[in-house]
């Protein structure tokens, strides 16, 4: 049976899935408390938010397929991928981090953790006498979370803005017709959804849950719509027959 577990990483348009799993995956979640000693009381801990999560992998990239290849049909060399993570670390870019999780049996677990956004924090590689084309690694993703100022608007332009008469037009919209799929419709997905446009394992059902299309390839393909969950965590490629327009941003 198909080793369907697997870790993807989304950057942009690209969207890549690790080709040899590590052999554990830590996630680390420190609770930075502070404790302090109370006269009369002796010490007590005050309850502080838990910092950022950690995820570290140890594996390698393979030079050449063989059967521990995952993504064998779309076999990459490792520096592809070293590139993937040096840019991604070196321009300080967040990447898209979702583990999908599956029993020996193919049966999915814990699917509700439709993965988070990163930094790359740490990226060693090593090359090994003997296995020359590999490339072993050390990735550390710390966990990131957009802070970017949100706009806001003073009483003074609130006042200013509720002075302006209202305008109304009757040009009439350009509106996208009623039922298109584009990037950026709310679809409500009755089908499976693959990891490629292709139709490549590994593949879950979708059964009336609702996804966002992030992305549209050729046509031609069977599965030329990547959705994200209501989350935006990278769910796969899935059919225009299997998706039903909800809106349309």
């Amino acid at each position: 049976m198909p080793n369907n577990f697997g870790l993807f990483f989304a950057r942009d348009d690209t969207l890549l899935r690790l080709p040899v799993n590590p052999e554990k995956l830590p996630v680390a979640r420190d609770s930075e408390n502070d404790e302090y000693n109370v006269l009369g009381l002796g010490p007590i801990m005050v309850p502080r938010l838990p910092s950022l999560r950690v995820v570290t992998i140890s594996s390698f990239f393979p030079g050449r397929v063989s059967s521990l290849v995952l993504n064998a049909g779309q076999f990459r060399p490792p520096e592809f991928y070293i590139q993937f993570f040096e840019s991604a670390m070196r321009e300080k870019a967040p990447i898209l981090y979702t583990p999908v999780r599956y029993y020996e049996n193919g049966e999915p677990f814990m699917t509700g953790d439709s993965g988070f956004g990163v930094l790359v924090t740490g990226f060693d590689t090593e090359e090994r006498g003997g296995e020359t084309g590999d490339f072993y690694y050390d990735l550390e993703l710390t966990e990131y979370k957009d802070h970017s100022p949100q706009p806001m608007q003073t009483d003074q332009q609130a006042s200013a803005s509720a002075a302006q008469p209202v305008q109304v037009t009757t040009e009439p919209a350009r509106g996208i017709p009623q039922g298109q799929i584009v990037a950026g419709s709310v679809c409500t997905l009755n089908g499976s959804y693959y990891y490629s446009s292709y139709g490549d394992k590994p593949s879950s059902a979708g059964n009336g849950i609702q996804v966002t299309v992030s992305r549209i390839v050729d046509l031609s393909r069977p599965y030329p719509y990547h959705v994200l969950s209501t989350s935006g965590g990278a769910l796969g490629w899935v059919a225009g027959a299997s998706l039903q327009v909800v809106s349309t941003t």
